[in-house]
């Protein structure tokens, strides 16, 4: 398949930072695939690189070498408002911390994307409504973040990043603050999402049984991006 065939492309990213004097290779010449629709796990220990990483395929941080494509359009050497363009229409993010507005309602969060990119309010409200149905809160849709669950909450953060419906997903450690039934919720949530909506998921951890539940699974190790083993 061409690069345009998937939803992201990074070939020969690398990184290093300055520390104690010393040079530290965090990312080297890490090449990555994701299909339309394809959900990929990648662990890593605390430390690994796995935030650097998914910045770098956010085009946030710049590689020192290497590059990253998004739907076949260049991310890396794009400049700062190409860049903004290609997040806001092509990528959606979940984090550790929902960072949800706490004023806001469940719906009010999902829409609020949607009303920033100038959409009309009664779509906006219409997407939210749908989207908040699929991840299973159709009768949470009003209330505020703090009277959800931390697995609701999370999984109103799902629904928000799919509102714009980008081509993928990224998500930080979207589970590190939930107990194990929230989790599998959340789990389960993004992959049958992904399955219907033909999003894809790019899921950055350190539980290893999280990232083998990919369609393809990655351990981050040394600079080096390779094949979780017994995953798939």
């Amino acid at each position: 398949m061409s690069e345009a065939d998937h939803a992201l492309v990074a070939s020969g990213v690398s990184k290093t930072f300055a520390q104690g004097g010393q040079r530290l290779a965090v990312l080297q010449g890490v090449n990555l695939r994701v299909a339309r629709g394809q959900w990929v796990g990648v662990v890593g220990r605390s430390g690994a690189g796995k935030s650097t990483l998914l910045h770098i395929l956010a085009g946030l941080t710049d590689p020192d070498d290497g590059r990253v494509a998004v739907m076949g359009q260049e991310l890396t050497g794009a400049g700062p408002g190409q860049r903004a363009r290609i997040r806001n229409r092509q990528m959606g993010f979940v984090y550790q911390f929902h960072h949800l507005l706490p004023e806001f309602s469940a719906l009010e969060n999902v829409a609020v994307p949607l009303l920033l990119g100038s959409a009309r309010f009664g779509e906006a409200s219409d997407r939210a409504r749908e989207l908040l149905a699929e991840v299973g809160l159709a009768e949470r849709m009003q209330h505020r973040p703090h009277q959800l669950s931390g697995g609701e909450r999370q999984r109103v953060a799902v629904a928000r990043a799919l509102a714009s419906k980008p081509a993928i997903v990224l998500a930080d450690e979207p589970t590190g603050n939930l107990d194990r039934e929230s989790a599998e919720g959340v789990v389960r949530t993004m992959a049958d999402l992904g399955r219907t909506t033909g999003t894809s998921f790019i899921v950055v951890t350190h539980d290893a049984d999280l990232a083998a539940r990919g369609d393809a699974s990655y351990a981050l190790m040394d600079g080096v991006l390779k094949p979780l083993a017994g995953a798939g």
